[in-house]
């Protein structure tokens, strides 16, 4: 049941209460900086388009494009047309699908949606880059596609009940070995042809 206003409401009839004198002062206060920002990110675009094999870096995306641009020139590789299920290809044919975090918040470890996992186009890998506050490179692990389908590290993402995606959850003590660069990585350990660090880099050190 609607009620209708009484005299004392706060509002005028089909008009409700606002405080624009609020947003405006803070629009303004902030105006200059959001300028000098959207410069940066300009620059920043310009400058990683260099690098992006003609692909177009859509958006208001950084820590994407980042991962993906790191991560192809981690692995030597090629971005990929946005279609792909993969961002990038390695000449050695695998097909790496980068996701990428930024900073320490809640759920930093766990991707975004993943729409499936099998499938003559699905990824041969998975990069995952974990970026500090100020954009620098945390660090990167890579892990071969296949273990983590068989390993169950894919989890279902559940709307109302019903499947939309699936999720993968990193887990920084577990996956320490499949480090590729950062403060855990070791480049004298080379990974073997299907991805996986050689049985030595599960040796306790």
């Amino acid at each position: 049941m609607l009620c209708d206003p009484s005299p004392d409401d706060h509002y005028t009839l089909g008009v409700s209460m606002t405080n624009s004198a609020n947003v405006s002062a803070l629009e303004q206060e902030c105006g200059s900086l959001f300028t000098e920002l959207a410069a940066l990110q300009n620059k920043i675009r310009v400058k990683l388009s260099d690098y992006a094999d003609g692909k177009t870096l859509k958006g208001n995306e950084l820590v994407g494009w980042l991962g993906e641009i790191y991560g192809k020139l981690l692995m030597d590789g090629t971005l990929v047309h946005d279609r792909e299920e993969h961002d990038f290809v390695c000449a050695n044919g695998w097909r790496v699908s980068v996701k990428t975090r930024k900073g320490l918040g809640t759920g930093w470890q766990r991707t975004s949606a993943i729409p499936k996992l099998d499938g003559q186009h699905c990824p041969t890998h998975l990069l995952f880059v974990h970026l500090r506050d100020d954009y620098s490179i945390d660090r990167i692990w890579r892990f071969p596609w296949a273990d983590l389908v068989a390993k169950e590290r894919f989890k279902s993402h559940n709307v109302r009940g019903a499947h939309r995606s699936f999720i993968f959850t990193l887990d920084e003590k577990k996956d320490k070995a499949y480090v590729v660069y950062g403060k855990d990585g070791n480049p004298s350990v080379q990974p073997t042809r299907s991805g996986r660090p050689p049985r030595a880099a599960y040796r306790k050190r």
